[in-house]
């Protein structure tokens, strides 16, 4: 009796787990799945917002920023850098960027490979700052004030 007790809560807290992802898998043209989690806000200034994801294609997983400006948007041009909690320094080369428009708001996109390795360390450790270059040619950096533990959460849901 104990047991199937116990399986159960296992079970049910599983689904609770998996529940909190806010991943969706979206069926592509090509016939391929992609799985892309919610963007967070993670870090702020007066002019800029970033948010990250993560996402996966079923082969590579990857990291997809989002940077909302409060006046024209720049691109990113450069690879982002991660520095987690534990001290660990992630560099996440760039494999495409642009701009969009979300709402009013024009915001810039880049999405950065997240190696095998890479995926390890982030879910294990929030992330502490955030730099990355943008067309103007400034590395911005940034500390991950807001939902510093995103990466650390959506990683499990892949």
């Amino acid at each position: 009796m104990k047991k199937k007790i116990l399986i159960i809560s296992f079970i049910i807290v599983s689904n609770l787990s998996y529940s909190q992802c806010n991943c969706e898998t979206i069926k592509r043209d090509d016939g391929a799945s992609v799985v892309q989690c919610i963007p967070l806000p993670v870090a702020s200034d007066n002019n800029t917002q970033i948010g990250f994801a993560i996402a996966s294609n079923g082969e590579a997983n990857f990291v997809t920023v989002t940077i909302r400006f409060s006046g024209k948007a720049q691109n990113i041009t450069g690879d982002l850098t991660l520095r987690l909690n534990d001290n660990n320094l992630l560099t996440l080369s760039l494999i495409n960027n642009g701009l969009a428009y979300i709402g009013n708001n024009e915001v810039a996109q880049g999405i950065f490979m997240l190696n095998s390795s890479h995926k390890n360390k982030v879910s294990n450790s929030s992330i502490k700052t955030i730099s990355l270059k943008l067309s103007d040619n400034l590395i911005r950096t940034y500390k991950g004030k807001m939902n510093a533990g995103v990466l650390m959460q959506q990683v499990k849901c892949l």
